[in-house]
């Protein structure tokens, strides 16, 4: 046997562990992941809304966190960090119900850092002024602040209107991270705050000092700086929030380059996070076996693009050689081989999670209408996804510099 073949029995073996390890989750936990605790103190809530340059989305924003069914207080602090365009305006159309804070272009981190000073309620949470609430988000959120050592809930992330083929690449993605940060969760190990609509406790917040406003990633390095500190993180199917994605694959690349570059930075500064059984199944499981999936699907990707590339100049090499693209082609039971059933399996195995997905994330599959989104996040996803990964490690190796 060659050391491709060996390479590809691992990489299967890595890829079915993983699939399996989130079934199993699923079917042991699935009374859990459409069902959150029901709140019976009602605590106080701030929102911070950092917005720059967000004239066509803030007032959306700011209209449905005014909305919220939730029966407790709900103050709100937008921060204009600097906009150049009318988004100052766009807030003080508001500011007889929401407070508002002008300062110079300091970034997010700084920008929400200053409005938490101000905050004197139970909960905090931050809301990326491109999104928008749900009516019943906060009161679906807040019941998990009553287990112990709770300090933190993400909600359910949604795009919205995907149009662009990028935008129903990330719909699906999105859709299908539902499920999954449910699930990690479930398992202790949820290792992110995302900006549309995370909750935390103030207090605890501030006894850390707020959100890290070096890192590229404030809202990876949060989380993880609170499971270091004994906190725990929670996440629901049913408070949704939807958000802008960029709508172009150089859009897409950008912002994925941060956000990966952001896990590896985080990844080497929590180092001690790894193999630490002080940090249950985030630090002897998730973030190793992260490493090892994220590898596998870079060699899968890249030897995909290989296995490609040879056939074509192949095929060019017969047209010049015989005068056609090919002698023949035949299809035989006899012509499969182990790794056609792995593949078969894998793709069972992911558009079932994908159906799962969608479930838990209240919509409907609707095939016919969303056959793009699909197709593209079946295909093309795990190619991109590698070569984002391979960008950002270069990127970080060659010590790119924070941009925003």
């Amino acid at each position: 046997m060659e050391l491709i073949d060996l390479t590809y029995f691992a990489v299967f073996g890595v890829m079915i562990f993983s699939a399996s390890m989130m079934l199993s989750v699923y079917l042991f936990n699935r009374n859990r992941v459409k069902t959150d605790p029901e709140t019976s103190t009602f605590p106080s809530l701030t929102f911070l809304v950092p917005a720059y340059n967000e004239k066509e989305h803030v007032s959306d924003c700011i209209n449905s966190l005014l909305n919220q069914s939730y029966e407790g207080e709900i103050d709100i602090i937008a921060i204009n960090d600097g906009s150049e365009d009318s988004t100052l305006e766009e807030l003080e159309k508001f500011e007889d119900e929401i407070e508002i804070i002008d300062k110079p272009n300091t970034g997010k981190a700084n920008s929400m850092n200053q409005a938490l000073e101000r905050v004197d309620t139970d909960l905090v949470a931050c809301m990326d002024a491109d999104s928008i609430a749900d009516k019943d988000m906060v009161k679906n959120m807040v019941g998990y602040f009553e287990e112990e050592d709770v300090k933190g809930v993400t909600p359910a992330m949604k795009v919205r209107n995907p149009e662009s083929w990028a935008e129903k690449m990330i719909w699906t993605e999105f859709t299908y991270n539902i499920l999954l940060r449910k699930l990690f969760a479930i398992f202790d190990a949820q290792w992110v705050m995302p900006g549309p609509g995370s909750i935390y406790e103030t207090q605890y917040l501030k006894e850390l000092d707020g959100w890290d406003e070096e890192t590229l990633t404030e809202d990876m390095e949060i989380a993880f700086r609170m499971f270091k500190n004994g906190g725990k993180l929670r996440s629901t199917t049913n408070a949704f929030t939807i958000t802008e994605s960029p709508d172009s694959f150089r859009g897409l690349f950008n912002q994925r380059l941060r956000w990966y570059r952001g896990y590896i930075s985080n990844n080497l500064r929590y180092k001690d996070l790894w193999f630490n059984p002080q940090f249950g199944n985030l630090g002897l499981v998730i973030l190793p076996f992260n490493l090892i999936l994220t590898s596998t699907i870079v060699f899968l990707a890249s030897h995909m693009v290989i296995r490609i590339f040879n056939s074509i100049f192949d095929a060019v090499n017969n047209y010049l050689l015989l005068g056609s693209f090919s002698p023949g082609f035949r299809l035989s039971i006899f012509q499969l081989s182990v790794f056609h059933i792995f593949y078969l399996v894998m793709g069972i195995t992911g558009f079932a999670m994908l159906v799962l997905s969608i479930k838990s994330a209240d919509e409907k599959f609707k095939l016919l209408e969303r056959k793009v989104h699909y197709v593209l996040f079946l295909s093309i996803y795990g190619p991109t996804y590698a070569v984002f990964w391979i960008a950002a490690l270069i990127k970080e190796i060659a010590n790119g510099g924070k941009e925003w």
